[in-house]
């Protein structure tokens, strides 16, 4: 698995904060081949996976899966199978990552965006604040061209190295290299998920005697909750938009705007509310497809309300296949509930950080992205999926594990 996040995030080196991955050219086939061989290395592992924890998954690829090919819609029904792919390879028994080789892949990537900045000007980001090109932020930094996997791949090495005091303790300058890069390349997103998980894995091991039922619940209602204030917050800003505060900081400097201009301009509610008309605009609510497919059917006096969006996971699964991709959530609600009744708070507190990502920023939870990978193996395999050395033995949790009779 290592191997395969090395190759996808290296490639990833090559695009430019503007560009994205050209469909045929090189980079594309660089980034998709390893995709699915190294998966169907593991077939076997796989397939017993699919027929035991993931058959929510595999009901997903059958039921979506089939439909759409059945519609003719051949680009969806490979997209839903390589997802279904990645998800279970990384959900296996046997998807781990060393935390040292981690740490040095994260260290290999650093010197490569080092010598990137020193002999070219493809990254439009400085290394220090103050030297930044202006149109992107002159004080935010990135050792990546595109700054969103910057502040990706820090915030994985900020989780996975605050597992434990003990593992902290190992790799001291790593971990304060990544939260340098961490706050300073000032990608929200990341930023919320960080904070929402370092409270989480706080109170969840402060409190020891927690039982399994209310960590799993607690760490649910904050994902959910998280983005039913984002939502909310649009009514919120509508009342105080007359303030200069707000108006500067908050609303480009605009006035006078109704409740659905503020949700366009925050777009994450707009878009999950266009996912959701699109949902319901298709037929048997088994969703449009592949976005080629759906505008090639559909006549021009009735399109689609939206095209679909990949800011947001969860929901664009559920406009392309419909009431079923709604599988894809609830195997990871069904995983969080798995890891919270075997006393994995750092799992737990893990699943909000994730959860939000993916309702915001789901670009980089791609099937041929090492992102992907790296992001949803603590939500599969919990502490499990990061080991501490080659014997695979993972250091123990800051808080003890739950009692026995509470465990499922």
């Amino acid at each position: 698995m290592l191997a395969f996040v090395t190759f996808s995030l290296l490639v990833t080196m090559s695009l430019s904060q503007t560009e994205s991955f050209v469909r045929g050219s090189l980079q594309y086939w660089l980034v998709v081949v390893p995709a699915v061989v190294f998966p169907l290395l593991g077939l076997p592992d796989i397939v017993r996976t699919l027929f035991g924890r993931g058959k929510l998954l595999l009901i997903l690829l059958l039921w979506a899966g089939g439909w759409h090919a059945a519609m003719g819609d051949a680009r969806a029904t490979v997209q839903l199978c390589a997802t279904v792919l990645a998800l279970t390879w990384i959900s296996t028994d046997r998807a781990a990552i060393n935390v040292q080789d981690l740490t040095r892949l994260y260290l290999l990537l650093l010197v490569v965006g080092l010598s990137v900045s020193a002999f070219s000007n493809f990254n439009r980001y400085g290394l220090i604040p103050g030297y930044s090109d202006p149109v992107y932020g002159l004080w935010r930094v990135s050792f990546f061209p595109n700054i969103a996997y910057t502040g990706a791949l820090s915030l994985v090495m900020l989780v996975v190295l605050t597992h434990s005091k003990e593992r902290a303790r190992r790799h001291p300058v790593v971990l304060a290299i990544a939260t340098y890069f961490f706050v300073l390349c000032f990608v929200r997103a990341a930023l919320i998920a960080g904070l929402v998980y370092l409270v989480l894995y706080f109170f969840f091991c402060r409190n020891s005697a927690m039982r399994p039922a209310r960590m799993f619940w607690i760490a649910l209602a904050v994902a959910v909750g998280f983005n039913v204030a984002v939502v909310s917050s649009a009514n919120i800003l509508y009342a105080l938009q007359d303030n200069v505060f707000v108006s500067t900081f908050l609303l480009r400097g605009e006035t006078n705007l109704s409740v659905n201009d503020i949700l366009y301009q925050l777009y994450r509610p707009w878009l999950w509310k266009a996912h959701l008309q699109l949902l319901y605009s298709s037929p048997a609510w088994m969703g449009w497809g592949s976005p080629e497919f759906y505008q090639s059917m559909l006549d021009a006096s009735g399109p689609p309300l939206a095209t679909i969006g990949s800011e947001s996971l969860p929901t664009r699964l559920l406009a392309s296949y419909g009431i079923a991709g709604l599988l894809f959530t609830l195997y990871l609600i069904q995983q969080l509930r798995r890891l919270a009744f075997r006393g994995d708070r750092w799992a737990c507190a893990c699943f909000p950080a994730v959860f939000i990502l993916m309702m915001n920023w789901g670009g980089i939870f791609h099937p041929t992205d090492g992102m992907f990978a790296l992001l949803l193996l603590p939500i599969t395999r919990g502490s499990n999926g990061f080991l501490d050395d080659q014997t695979g033995s993972v250091v123990s949790l800051a808080a003890p594990a739950i009692p026995p009779k509470y465990a499922a």
